[in-house]
């Protein structure tokens, strides 16, 4: 549309008035990278979004994962971290690391952190996604300037910030920092494929891989999808490039760029196979069905300013690109078959996101559970590459100019009312148009030097404009939808200095709570349960989950029960809690050691449930289970069924009023005190004269027993002759265990229990990034039990022997010992890292060995 301002007048004109507005040709590289990050720092500065004003933007992912992630990146890389690149011992009572590093903080952006103090980890968050958004813009520029070097560079750097700004790193990529390496990824890799195409020498062919290495490293997830959107890109411009050459000469260059990606790919692996591998072992989601949506809602989201993160694709590109993209089928300053190629690529590229099998490729094979459209930044990076060409061209018939606006407008009558466009959509959106259609036709009447100046000033600061305008809507219709975790404040600071008054890793473990998310242990610091992400090892969250925790999506994120028993068995210490008064509090306890040496023969308990499991791993009998009586509140409609199956179907008929009450009663030792197991219990039960939910409250307790599973809760104590009663509600139809849904804790018992476990510690313990050392007592004799769940990879040796696999007690990590043995060291390897240094080891062979035969053949040539 806009390509009156770079192909009206002739081509030295053009050159000569577009460079000179920025300077030298390259400029608009770091001219983009700044423009991008200042219309983004601006949308926040109007909304007053962290850290410019009140509002929250650590929504989902962003302050349940990414922040607590990278606080604890910057304890590993300050050596603040009880664990290092390869475990982590701050979570889930020990668990691998190297698949959280590579999914969350793997990129080089990430060791940002490390340059903020702890207690701005949410800036340094935001920092980070700016310098992403910022290497975006560069890297479109650099490679739409490559691609057609005649066009203005102003525009060019126009295009580039477009690109890392549109809806997709707005929407998506504003909480799921890590995915913008996606975003970084996908121009870099087809500059990289042009260069390798266009220059042939060694140098590309050294250099580019590790630059693909790099990107993997980075974020292999959307770099997979980078990597597959710039193959298509490389297709196009085989198929259509004019002065591509002979056939011959596109299919060497193609086949060049193939070995440079594939070269990058394999020097990835030291990182990339134990990252599968990981991934492979992870906590699985439900399988998911993919199915397209309606083509109003798809198409909808080109609009400026919408929003819809989760439910369709941000392909927004800003208005001004949309209009060039939507001109290039109809600019025949185009020759025809880059015209009908690159259209075919950008339609059926787009028709692939609503195909299931293409869905499915676009996301390796495993339809993901939330947004279905994780590759929609590709088909934004399509247009800006379609409307940059465009622009480059310049206008050659009326039609190129008509039908952008007829479309946009139409586009923009039709999705008026949707759910995903915004007040600002309304706004902008005309706004925009008849700008731009002012500009456009100035320069065509008056295509004078000053008219260009002016022109292209008042362009540039219309399209950042529209960027701090989106950035604006987009964060404040995402808060509207979904929770807010609170940036670091007063209630973290004391959080944190309580944990480091009590630290005394590994003589005990102390938990952070869950002061802000369920990854506090990273982010507060200690050593406690929480943890929630996309790795964890599937056997530590089924472990966990029988034990008694709850947990919300799909057992990925681990919630504490502050159970007395659990604490015990991990040496938790002391915890951090809330003091009733809105402050918080550190409460001590007798903890058991970290390592302990028990009997040859492992004592299981009897008990059912969580309760059972607990004893076995703790080694004595603290629960007594009693027989219960369930009992309907008067009018309360509620049915009992299936007592002798193991569960108790508790049905709400429809029309019922709701919520809907009954009583659990029977008969413990006096004074003990009580604790409801009912991880599938939709309900509520009355503690303390205060309703308490088992279940995580919305919109993360949903789907009981498969998104979301409620914890073992406490619900008072037995009264002085030994009776309880229990009094329950729920809202819905919902299932409690028939036998072993109350627990009874003699107090007594379990100190007991921990006195025998203090008694049974060995010599010595010695705990390293990776590794466990213990130092047998002379004539130790049984098994030697750590208080960690077994995780895939660990490997132990007994007085140096050779390595074996250790076995389970009650779940966690044991080692079976004779008399003869005087210690046992335990030490953690991430499954595949072996075959990836040798993966990476022959690329990096094959790579010298490759550059050193083509130099000689340059030499002789030469």
């Amino acid at each position: 549309m806009l390509s009156g301002l770079s192909g009206t007048v002739g081509r030295a004109d053009e050159q000569r008035i577009g460079d000179r507005v920025v300077g030298r040709r390259w400029v608009a590289v770091p001219g983009a990278a700044l423009g991008a990050a200042a219309a983004v720092i601006l949308g926040g500065v109007l909304r007053g979004t962290y850290p410019f004003g009140p509002h929250g933007r650590s929504i989902l992912d962003l302050g349940q994962q990414f922040i607590p992630m990278h606080a604890h990146l910057r304890d590993v890389l300050t050596g603040g971290a009880p664990g290092d690149f390869l475990f982590n011992w701050s979570s889930g009572y020990g668990v691998p690391y190297l698949g959280d590093f590579m999914a969350y903080n793997g990129a080089a952006l990430s060791w940002i952190v490390v340059l903020f103090p702890r207690d701005r980890i949410d800036l340094a968050l935001y920092v980070i996604m700016l310098a992403a958004i910022a290497a975006a813009a560069a890297g479109m520029t650099a490679y739409l300037r490559m691609l057609r070097p005649s066009g203005a560079s102003w525009l060019a750097g126009l295009a580039g910030v477009s690109y890392a700004t549109c809806g997709w790193a707005l929407d998506d990529g504003g909480y799921m920092t890590g995915w913008l390496y996606g975003l970084i990824a996908f121009p870099l890799i087809c500059l990289l494929c042009e260069w390798v195409r266009q220059k042939r020498t060694v140098l590309p062919l050294v250099v580019a891989p590790f630059v693909i290495a790099l990107f993997w490293y980075s974020h292999f997830y959307t770099v997979y999808m980078a990597t597959l959107g710039a193959g298509l890109v490389l297709i196009a411009r085989v198929l259509s490039d004019p002065d591509g050459g002979s056939w011959r000469d596109r299919f060497i260059g193609s086949l060049r760029c193939l070995v440079v990606v594939l070269s990058g790919i394999a020097l990835s692996a030291p990182l990339l196979v134990p990252t599968f591998k990981s991934v492979g072992y992870a906590r699985p989601s439900p399988d998911e069905t993919f199915h397209p949506i309606g083509w109003l809602s798809f198409l909808g989201r080109l609009l400026p300013g919408s929003e819809g993160v989760g439910l369709n694709p941000g392909l927004a590109v800003g208005t001004v690109l949309l209009l060039a993209a939507l001109s290039f089928p109809f600019n025949y300053g185009i020759v025809r078959r880059e015209r009908i190629i690159w259209s075919a690529l950008v339609v059926l590229t787009i028709a692939s996101m609503q195909v299931r099998i293409t869905h499915e490729i676009w996301h390796g094979f495993d339809s993901p559970n939330g947004n279905p459209f994780r590759q929609a930044f590709i088909v934004a990076g399509m247009f800006v590459i379609i409307g940059w060409m465009s622009l480059a061209a310049g206008p050659r018939s009326v039609l190129a100019i008509a039908v952008p606006v007829v479309l946009v407008m139409a586009l923009y009558g039709v999705a008026f009312g949707s759910s995903s466009t915004t007040a600002v959509t309304h706004v902008i959106v005309p706004v925009m148009l008849i700008l731009t259609v002012l500009i456009w036709a100035a320069w065509r009447w008056r295509p004078s030097r000053l008219v260009g100046r002016v022109a292209a000033a008042v362009l540039v600061v219309a399209v950042l404009g529209e960027v701090a305008a989106s950035t604006y809507a987009i964060d404040q219709a995402r808060a509207e939808t979904f929770p807010v975790s609170p940036a670091w404040g007063p209630r973290q600071e004391q959080a944190r200095a309580l944990v480091l008054s009590a630290q005394d890793w590994p003589r005990q473990r102390v938990s952070a709570g869950a002061v802000s998310t369920v990854n506090d242990p990273m982010l507060i610091g200690g050593e406690g349960p929480e943890y929630y992400s996309s790795t964890i090892p599937n056997e530590l969250s089924e472990e966990l989950i029988n034990l008694g925790f709850g947990y919300w999506a799909f057992g990925r994120a681990i919630i504490d029960p502050a159970n007395p028993v659990i604490d015990a068995i991990f040496s938790v210490g002391a915890r951090v809690e809330a003091d009733g008064q809105g402050g918080l509090r550190l409460v001590r306890s007798s903890a058991s050691p970290l390592v302990t040496v028990r009997p040859g023969k492992t004592w299981v308990s009897a008990d059912p449930g969580s309760f059972g499991l607990q004893e076995t791993a703790l080694g004595g009998d603290v629960y007594a289970i009693p027989k219960l009586t369930v009992v309907p509140t008067a009018g309360s409609g509620l049915a009992f069924t299936g007592r002798r199956s193991g569960v108790l179907s508790i049905k709400l008929p429809a029309g019922t009023a709701a919520p809907a009450e009954f009583r659990l009663t029977g008969q413990c030792a006096p004074g003990s005190e009580l604790y409801l197991s009912g991880p599938t219990f939709a309900g509520a039960a009355l503690v303390d004269g205060r309703w308490t939910s088992l279940l995580p409250p919305p919109p993360l307790g949903k789907r009981p027993g498969t998104y979301s599973g409620g914890v073992l809760t406490p619900v008072g104590s037995a009264s002085t002759s030994g009776a309880f009663d229990v009094r329950l509600r729920t809202s819905a139809s919902t299932h409690l265990p028939s036998s072993g849904a109350i627990g009874c804790l003699d107090r007594g018992k379990l100190d007991l229990a921990v006195t025998r476990l203090q008694q049974s510690q060995p010599a010595d313990v010695h705990v390293g990034g990776h590794s466990i050392d213990v130092k047998l007592t002379p004539g130790t004799q049984g098994r030697v039990v750590m208080g960690t769940v077994l995780s895939p990879g660990w490997q132990c040796q007994i007085d140096g022997q050779a390595a074996r696999k250790p076995v389970q007690v009650g779940g966690l990590m044991a080692v079976p010992v004779g008399t003869q043995a005087t210690s046992v060291a335990c030490v953690y390897h991430p499954a595949g890292l072996r075959l990836g240094l040798l993966v990476g080891a022959a690329a990096m062979l094959a790579l010298l060995a490759g550059a050193a035969v083509l130099k000689l053949l340059e030499r002789r040539r030469g």
